[in-house]
């Protein structure tokens, strides 16, 4: 990032939660400001995983933690690899 343009660290969770206009659970905001660290996220159809992961992109990026060309995330559907 450039000098200056970085925030001076990670949003709060309900900070986010607010920011983003999503009520987020306490397990998914636990997963959404998590140490910068790879991570796999596993749960139930409808939870809320592809929003969780929007929202630590948006958490990462707003915070200056990760530049945006750097981020990466990957999701997939047991129905989309068969």
């Amino acid at each position: 990032m450039n000098p200056g343009t970085a925030s001076t660290g990670p949003l709060g969770p309900r900070e986010l939660s607010s920011l983003l206009g999503i009520d987020f659970s306490d397990e998914q905001l636990a997963i959404i400001t998590s140490p910068l660290e790879p991570a796999v996220v596993v749960a139930g159809a409808g939870s809320g995983k592809t929003a969780v992961m929007a929202a630590r992109v948006t958490a990462l990026v707003a915070s200056g933690m990760v530049e945006p060309e750097r981020a990466l995330g990957l999701t997939f559907t047991n129905k989309a690899a068969a």
